[in-house]
């Protein structure tokens, strides 16, 4: 092993044979640790729902979605750079490598936590089961600090990258050399929201308005908003119902948070910083009044307007930007390039869809019901990466 690189999970010099995607050995792999997953950690959601994603049910449907008639394979060896503010979010790049059909070597940031760990440590001891020797030998979890050396060490026997992070992140891993045929997928900074009918939320009673909440809660603070498909703003639809609504809404999501969230001192901090910053810097639209419920668990930060450009608000922790829209079409100016995934309570995802690409949107790849926001998918910021990182032989 290099010098100042642990291997976490995996062999040091993972094989580059290239696979035919949705292999029967990888779905068994991913199987057998969907089981392992969900035996190990009942008291993590966010490992929860990395099991469920990668159950034997979820992974046949993804296999019948991408089934095509000229032959795969993957590309070989892929090198990953996994975020470090999403800790399950080496799993899923790494699981969509294998799917692909390659090899894949994972980095992971030194500064992991509680949840990287333990799947690690789950990771670990599935491979190195005897029956699944094959996929171990094309799998690779390691971690070191900054050294573009030893990166550009690991990318000059690799066949593609796969680059999850900021801007940043992205433009400095693009600075270091790969081999020419080598292909590269990145996902750098997103912005996402969410779009309410308050028509459609009015007409809710009490449980179904809770049960909202409750996928809202998931989509937001089950990653303290850092995944870059958690709404950082919530648009109204002002298309009837009660004025009312919007108060119950947000009492609704506290009273979730209430049973579900633990908010320390860092998070206070982060939280209250935040708005500050924007409530002194934003001149149009402006913030015009903050609203807390559940004590500091919901800040919603009231703007005087639709933004024209929403990536300058960043929330977190329970940190929400509100405004309203008196039809669709008003939405259409702010949504960049930038603009990830939106997710709806009323409006249908397909409708939202087709309305996007019969207006010529700039921004938007995802438009999801709420509580899906997190959904890992193949087909990932607009493009199909099972494609991307597999080759056909014609």
């Amino acid at each position: 092993m290099r010098d100042n690189v642990i291997l976490l999970a995996g062999v040091e010099h993972p094989s580059a044979e290239p696979w035919v995607p949705f292999a029967p050995e990888a779905l068994d792999f991913l199987d057998a640790l969907s089981v392992a997953v969900r035996a190990s950690s009942k008291r993590r959601e966010e490992l929860a729902a990395f099991a469920f994603w990668c159950r034997r049910s979820r992974l046949e449907a993804l296999k019948n979605r991408h089934a095509c008639l000229p032959p795969r394979l993957g590309r070989g060896l892929l090198f990953h750079v996994a975020p470090s503010n999403v800790p399950t979010m080496f799993a899923y790049t790494y699981v969509i490598g294998l799917l692909a059909g390659n090899a894949n070597i994972i980095r992971l940031s030194t500064r992991r936590g509680e949840t990287e760990a333990e799947l690690c440590g789950i990771l670990r001891e599935t491979l190195d089961r005897p029956e699944f020797a094959s996929v171990k030998a094309r799998s690779s979890f390691v971690s070191y600090g900054r050294d573009d050396e030893i990166t550009t060490a690991y990318l000059s026997g690799c066949d593609g990258r796969v680059i999850w992070g900021g801007d940043a992140a992205v433009a400095a891993m693009r600075r270091l050399p790969m081999p020419p045929h080598a292909v590269e997928v990145c996902f750098p900074d997103r912005w996402s929201l969410a779009l309410l009918s308050q028509a459609h939320l009015s007409a809710l009673g009490e449980e179904a308005l809770a049960g909202l909440a409750h996928r809202f809660y998931n989509d937001t603070y089950l990653m303290d908003q850092n995944a870059c498909s958690s709404p950082q703003m919530v648009v109204w639809l002002a298309d009837g119902g009660e004025a009312g609504i919007r108060r119950r809404w947000w009492e609704a999501v506290a009273k979730e948070a209430q049973g579900r969230y633990s908010l320390g001192s860092f998070q206070a901090a982060q939280k209250y910083e935040r708005f500050c910053r924007a409530a002194m810097t934003m001149t149009d639209p402006t913030v015009v009044r903050l609203d807390r419920y559940g004590g500091n668990l919901v800040y919603v930060a009231q703007l005087s307007a639709l933004p024209t450009a929403p990536l300058e608000l960043k929330g977190g922790f329970g940190l929400f930007f509100e405004c309203e829209a008196t039809a669709l079409n008003q939405l259409l100016p702010m949504l960049s390039a930038k603009v990830q995934t939106l997710v709806c309570a009323g409006p249908e995802p397909g409708d939202m869809a087709a309305f996007l690409a019969a207006h010529r949107a700039r921004g938007v790849d995802r438009v999801v019901h709420l509580g899906q926001a997190l959904e890992m998918d193949t087909v990932w910021d607009g493009r199909d990466l099972i494609e991307a990182l597999s080759r056909v032989i014609r």
